[in-house]
């Protein structure tokens, strides 16, 4: 496709969804740089009910970040805003995807090439996906080819459930019978590889989400040139279904909006109702999603949904109603604390956005499912007991567009290439040059490398069928438009 073909259908394609999802419209019609627009997300008013109550759940975030950096935990300059906006579209895993790496950058600018070492990006990630998610296809990518991390009766597997590993990708890949397809350069890094992951200290580890949480901590600084690592801020990771479930360990002896949905029978009720359909909640009669937590499958390593009969959470699946229970405080908590259940994303945004106040930032689904969820809640709570909640969740929008976004590329022939996260490190790391043009690049034009993702989530939901059409430009034709200093 030449340059002209691409721009064609670049610009019918935002035209599209300017048309049809406004929540995209300002986006694209942006004129801060990159580096502007990331000091503009956290440019909103405070709420001193929303500040007091997040003086908890950081207090649990750091007590779990000594936990598992006991001899590091002095120097890694943990700082919150008064009130925190926070990056949570990550998904919890090996630095990867293209798509995901970017987001920690695009929230940060303002820490990057300093002279001093700063302020620590902390990010609520998603833990509870496979190890063959859309973002990580078992593994990484290195020089196009994938590596895998699991194997392939592993990569069904829920990674919330999952124990401490020895992350030896050669092994699994010998036993794939894949190694030749890796030249003897790529094996030989892929081996220094494997001995520098197992070196790291997971003493302070219980399972491998909190493996991954060191991994990218120490994986970080090297997607970066040696020169100006020193003063990078560290990259701090913690699951979305911990923090949830160590604050609801805190709060559920309380009268709040969180226990007040879960135990409350005619709100509890009324919020399954106004809630169904929304992509991460729940819709009884496909099966999709489970009523406010998932439970432990007997195999450990999977999960199994729950639907509402009466006060009982039951397993839609008839094999285990065995493993039926009572939705009241004293069960929550104790089936909480063994790891049998964990809270669904439901919950999870209830708890940390909605209760604590943490505004998210998001990505192309969360921007369009998240600002639904709070339209809900706004309607939910109008003639409620806890409607003294509508002027906080009120208080902030949903509005800050971090991920999707294709940051790195490199020359490749005539245009550009995609770059992934140890296709930098590989490289020896992004040069401070380059970080200097792309912080300076216009927001709207970066955007423009996602608007195939952002089409192929809103497209089928919102285009009329009669407009609609199947994209056929890539990311990389999209950047080789801007991308013209490289």
């Amino acid at each position: 496709m030449n340059k002209e073909e691409v721009r064609k259908q670049r610009d019918h394609i935002i035209s599209q969804l300017k048309q049809y999802s406004p929540l995209f419209k300002p986006f694209f019609e942006m004129d801060k740089s990159l580096e502007e627009y990331s000091k503009n997300i956290y440019d909103f008013d405070r709420n001193y009910r929303y500040i007091e109550r997040q003086k908890q759940i950081k207090k649990l975030i750091e007590n779990k970040f000594k936990k598992l950096f006991p001899k590091e935990y002095d120097s890694l300059n943990i700082d919150y805003n008064d009130q925190w906006a926070c990056n949570i579209v990550d998904h919890h895993q090996i630095l990867n995807n293209p798509l995901i790496i970017s987001s920690n950058i695009i929230t940060s600018i303002d820490k990057f090439l300093k002279d001093e070492k700063q302020k620590a990006i902390i990010t609520i990630s998603s833990g509870d996906v496979p190890p063959n998610n859309y973002f990580s296809r078992n593994g990484f990518e290195v020089a196009g080819k994938r590596v895998p991390i699991f194997t392939n009766k592993e990569k069904e597997y829920n990674s919330n459930l999952l124990p401490k590993r020895d992350f030896d990708f050669l092994k699994n890949l010998k036993l794939a019978k894949r190694l030749n397809e890796f030249n003897k350069e790529e094996l030989k890094f892929l081996e220094e590889e494997v001995k520098w992951i197992q070196g790291l200290d997971y003493s302070g580890c219980d399972n491998y989400n909190d493996q991954i949480s060191v991994l990218v901590k120490n994986q970080w600084p090297r997607m970066y040139e040696e020169k100006i690592r020193s003063t990078l801020p560290d990259l701090l990771y913690i699951t979305q279904e911990n923090i949830t479930t160590l604050s609801l360990l805190e709060i559920l002896d309380q009268d709040n909006l969180v226990t007040y949905t879960l135990f409350n029978k005619a709100f509890r009720e009324k919020v399954i109702k106004t809630f169904r359909g929304i992509v991460v909640t729940w819709d009884e009669s496909l099966p999709k999603g489970t009523h406010f937590f998932w439970r432990k499958h007997p195999d450990g390593f999977k999960s199994l949904r729950l639907y509402l009969e009466g006060d009982k959470l039951v397993p839609e699946d008839s094999r285990y109603k065995n493993l039926t229970f009572t939705l009241d405080q004293k069960t929550v908590r104790e089936l909480l604390e063994k790891g049998e259940i964990y809270p669904s994303l439901f919950t999870i945004f209830m708890v940390v956005n909605f209760y604590y106040g943490i505004k998210p930032l998001v990505g192309q689904g969360s921007l369009t499912y998240l600002n639904l969820i709070r339209q809900k809640w706004l309607n939910v709570l109008e003639e409620s007991d806890y409607a003294s909640e509508l002027d906080n969740i009120k208080s902030y929008k949903i509005d800050k567009l971090i991920t999707g976004i294709i940051i790195f590329f490199e020359k490749h022939n005539s245009g550009v290439k995609t770059l992934w996260a140890y296709d930098i490190i590989k490289q020896g790391g992004i040069k401070e040059e380059y970080l200097k043009k792309l912080f300076d690049m216009p927001f709207k034009n970066l955007l423009t490398t996602a608007v195939v993702g952002i089409y192929d989530y809103i497209g089928p939901k919102y285009v009329p069928e009669k407009e609609r059409i199947i994209p056929t430009v890539t990311s990389d034709e999209l950047a080789n438009l801007i991308f013209n200093w490289l």
